[in-house]
């Protein structure tokens, strides 16, 4: 038997508490019917949604639909029929492969056709209804259901026996499932990508889901940006159209994904190459040395500060976590980014690699031209820095002597970058603390530090 923590290896954000906490929340609560999970494109959706599945399934009839993969369909009822169709054939008594499996397997389909119109059926996943039914079928649903397709689709409310009848064989079907599984009530389906289909297809499916499966005994939990699907709702209806409101009238409850830490994530990251350290105290706290007077004066992390006490965390993964919080940046947008510093690094011949630089750059191209492009513009670096860290959250990093801005930092590389190495040699003579750490390796690494931009844009060209 799969122990539960081998379901959910990998799971550095520690999702599962998650959802055991909205499993329990869901049986305990029959009244909620579809579950939201909202949470911005990047953010673990698809993880989080698989897992929970793969564990739920040892004790529950589950059903993962990605609404993704079949938004080329007119109509999204007969993709989804078709995939609870297939995952739940196994749950089906089945004597032999003839009759019986299609006799079963058809039963959704035969109730569904005064749902849709006819021609979808072969049109959309490659059977004839004939061949499908029956000889014949097709030309006896013509006659019975044509000229209910449209009552029952834009006024369904005037054909409720028709959608009843096709509550009755959804439930039928996931019950038959479950009782050959030997698996426990209710059935959960799980709709993930909604927010990356076409906004006509995502609607339609939620309108669906809404009329034709509200039933007893079933969860359906649907991931989804609503910010992003707000968007695609209001592309189809117009700019003033409520969608925030209209989109309420699908979901019963709505759970957000939390991804405030980071430090999970970015302690997975390793480097096989050596970083040039600037000085940052990961645990925050510094002994500062002695003040005026004499007076001990021991350094603390701010509010704003990204530290950490436990071990395994280094210089490069503060920085990670430091620039995800000041770009706003999610999951996976993280690794990318991460891979895309590998692969600058493995480009340059061996030397100290200025991770702190290279990150900062490649998030800046990511965040914008405007950004990117002043890094490299003396008279306008510190501003346009500046004015970007005015937008975002506060972020900084503790040093030796004293707890310093990340737009600092930034601000700091920018100016030695769009220097010579004459100009380096005179600001490292002025500098003092993490600034000379900085510009006398910079003044000894410069030729290939230059190098950075050039790989940069190359960078950004991976996936």
């Amino acid at each position: 038997m799969i122990s539960p923590e081998s379901f959910w290896a990998g799971d550095e954000m520690d999702r599962k508490p998650s959802s055991d906490f909205l499993t329990k929340y869901l049986l305990a609560n029959p009244k909620i019917k579809v579950l939201n999970v909202n949470s911005p494109w990047g953010s673990g959706k698809t993880f989080f949604l698989t897992k929970w599945a793969e564990e739920l399934s040892g004790t529950h009839v589950c059903i993962y639909f990605n609404a993704w993969e079949t938004d080329f369909s007119s109509e999204p009822l007969v993709a989804l029929i078709t995939c609870i169709e297939q995952q739940t054939e196994e749950g089906l008594v089945i004597e032999s492969l003839g009759a019986k499996v299609i006799s079963s397997s058809t039963n959704l389909i035969k109730k569904a056709a005064p749902l849709i119109a006819k021609g979808l059926v072969k049109k959309y996943i490659g059977v004839d209804v004939d061949a499908l039914l029956g000889d014949g079928a097709g030309e006896d649903l013509a006659k019975g259901t044509e000229e209910l397709v449209q009552s029952l689709i834009e006024e369904q409310s005037k054909s409720l026996r028709h959608v009843e009848e096709f509550k009755i064989a959804v439930r039928g079907r996931l019950e038959t499932a479950a009782l050959n599984l030997q698996k426990k009530s209710p059935a959960f389906i799980f709709i993930d990508e909604l927010d990356r289909c076409r906004p006509t297809y995502a609607i339609e499916l939620l309108e669906r889901i809404k009329h034709f499966f509200e039933i007893e005994d079933c969860r359906f939990v649907i991931a989804s940006d609503s910010v992003q699907l707000a968007h695609s709702i209001r592309a189809v209806y117009g700019d003033r159209f409520s969608s925030e409101h209209y989109l309420s009238r699908f979901f019963d409850a709505e759970f957000r994904l939390d991804n405030s830490n980071m430090f999970s994530i970015a302690r997975t990251f390793t480097v096989s190459f050596s970083t040039f350290k600037m000085g940052v105290i990961v645990g925050g706290f510094a002994h500062g040395g002695y003040g005026v007077g004499g007076t001990y004066e021991p350094v603390y992390p701010r509010f704003d500060t990204v530290h950490c006490k436990e071990a395994g965390y280094t210089e490069y993964s503060l920085v990670l976590v430091g620039l995800a919080r000041f770009f706003k940046i999610q999951l996976r947008e993280l690794i990318r980014y991460h891979q895309q510093i590998i692969s600058m690094s493995s480009a340059l011949p061996v030397h100290d690699f200025h991770y702190f630089w290279a990150a900062f750059l490649i998030f800046s191209k990511a965040s914008g031209e405007e950004l990117y492009s002043s890094l490299f513009q003396m008279d306008r670096c510190g501003s346009v820095v500046a004015e970007f860290a005015q937008k975002t959250e506060s972020v900084s990093f503790s040093f030796a002597e004293g707890v310093v801005p990340l737009k600092d930092i930034a601000a700091f590389y920018a100016r030695l970058a769009g220097s010579d190495k004459e100009a380096i040699h005179k600001i490292r003579l002025d500098a003092s603390g993490w600034q000379e750490t900085v510009a006398r390796d910079f003044y000894s690494s410069c030729e290939y530090i230059f190098q950075y931009r050039k790989l940069v844009e190359l960078a950004h060209r991976l996936s």
